[in-house]
């Protein structure tokens, strides 16, 4: 048994006695109710999550009168050994938790929550168990000694899955991972799309929405008040958007980004139950297309990918931004009409507003030969200069016949192989294969061509 102080654990025990017989003699057994709370979800299954039924004592009334606790005879010896420990009496009756979120944790809270209830909720009964009070009063020594204090940062991926396991690192701390059952919980209450409900207590959470960025960050606990300015930690929520970004350029799909939260570890001791979660607009993706990260090598393109996002020589390009940014509001569209509009703005930002590129020729042959010229014989494409050049030249006249709502015969619609497409969205998955892969490239090009900084002293 780990325990530091023994005259606390003694006037802890002697305390605990006490006021099981005090409640034993005012009730002969404990009162328990069941609790069911929208707070709490497990999985049952894949795709099945339940209620969490909890069972919970119901506390006489006066438990909370410091008059009934201090009436003990125990009490004062009690208070005498806490106040001979600062380090363990100055972390109750104050503020406990991170500099920039904090509570009040009061010592009659401690007495309830954290050491009567355990040993009431354990047996069903106001009988004193020494092996469990020990047990108890070790992990609550322990947490009261705790030095450090952890924040879990989520950002769900909707639309999204992956056969790496069990998680992915993105630097800087960040994983990608399957949720716990406690950060799901959060994500539905933050709200997820698409959710079925079969009942009341029973919820279907599709496979494609339960992994998330997330960032685990251990802080010092903060005691008492703090002075000074109060840094407040920094969202991930750029890093998870570049995330999204190079999933779609690598994977495809239309994985989309949910709502950001954080909340305590619910490891640490007497954990706020609680979360904060960012408001923000989330778009539903469309899970016939669902972006899947298979391989390792995928991952690392992934991360490549992210950092290259976040060079200043990618972030300052206009046609480049607006071409990414095109491609990931196609790959979110339901309809493959909507997809190819959205696509085909991507590749005229790409090829026709780009650096280097005339002004005198129809859009047309701009992006036709822009597209020739940077994919000619690409490895992942495998397609001649004059393949894809016919292929945009199709594409781009499917576009105006939708753009312009012309009434007329649709034109002709073939393959990057050039062979005839049987539907409209075979078409359209062509058409994101080749602005994925010449969006890569661009970025790849654009971070190549960036002169390095200096790293010698000043001339």
């Amino acid at each position: 048994m780990a325990i530091q102080y023994d005259d606390m654990w003694k006037a802890t025990a002697a305390l605990m006695q006490e006021a099981l017989a005090e409640l034993s003699a005012a009730e002969p057994e404990p009162i328990f109710a069941e609790y069911v709370g929208r707070d709490g979800w497990w999985r049952a299954g894949q795709e099945t999550l339940v209620l969490v039924r909890r069972r919970h004592w119901q506390h006489p009334a006066v438990l909370v009168s410091h008059d009934w606790w201090n009436q003990l005879p125990g009490m004062p010896t009690f208070c005498t050994a806490l106040a001979s420990h600062p380090e363990l009496s100055r972390r109750v009756n104050t503020l406990i938790g991170f500099d920039f979120s904090a509570t009040s944790r009061e010592l009659t809270q401690v007495l309830i929550a954290d050491l009567l209830t355990p040993l009431v909720e354990a047996n069903s009964t106001y009988v004193f168990d020494q092996a469990l009070f020990d047990e108890t009063y070790e992990r609550v020594e322990a947490g009261l000694l705790a030095s450090t204090v952890r924040l879990v940062q989520a950002v769900p991926l909707l639309g999204f899955d992956m056969a790496l396991h069990p998680e992915v690192s993105l630097g800087d701390g960040m994983v990608l991972r399957l949720m716990t059952d406690a950060e799901l919980s959060a994500a539905i209450q933050t709200g997820l799309p698409d959710q079925a409900t079969s009942s009341t207590l029973s919820r279907t959470v599709s496979r494609f929405y339960q992994r998330a960025v997330v960032k685990v960050t251990t802080y010092p606990i903060r005691v008492g008040e703090v002075d000074g300015p109060i840094n407040v930690p920094p969202s991930i929520e750029e890093e998870v958007l570049r995330l999204q970004i190079a999933l779609r350029l690598v994977c495809g799909g239309s994985v989309t980004v949910g709502r950001s939260f954080q909340m305590q570890h619910p490891d640490d001791f007497d954990a706020n139950p609680g979360y904060s979660a960012s408001l923000s607009w989330s778009q539903a993706p469309d899970l016939a297309r669902p972006t899947l990260l298979l391989s390792t090598a995928d991952a690392m393109s992934v991360q490549q990918l992210m950092t290259m996002l976040a060079t200043p020589s990618v972030t300052q390009d206009r046609p480049l931004q607006m071409a990414i940014r095109r491609l990931v509001l196609a790959g979110s569209r339901g309809l493959p009409e909507d997809r190819l509009v959205d696509l085909m703005v991507a590749a005229e930002a790409m090829f026709i507003h780009g650096a280097g590129h005339g002004r005198t020729q129809r859009k047309k042959a701009l992006i036709a030969s822009g597209a020739a010229s940077l994919l000619d014989r690409d490895p992942e494409l495998g397609a001649s200069a004059a393949a894809i050049s016919g292929f945009m030249s199709k594409a781009y006249n499917l576009r105006n016949h939708q753009v312009h709502a012309d009434p007329g015969v649709a034109p002709s619609m073939s393959l990057l192989d050039g062979s005839l497409a049987s539907t409209f969205q075979a078409v359209v998955e062509d058409l994101e294969r080749v602005m994925r892969r010449a969006v890569t490239l661009a970025i790849q090009q654009t971070v190549a061509a960036t002169p390095p900084l200096p790293t010698g002293p000043p001339v």
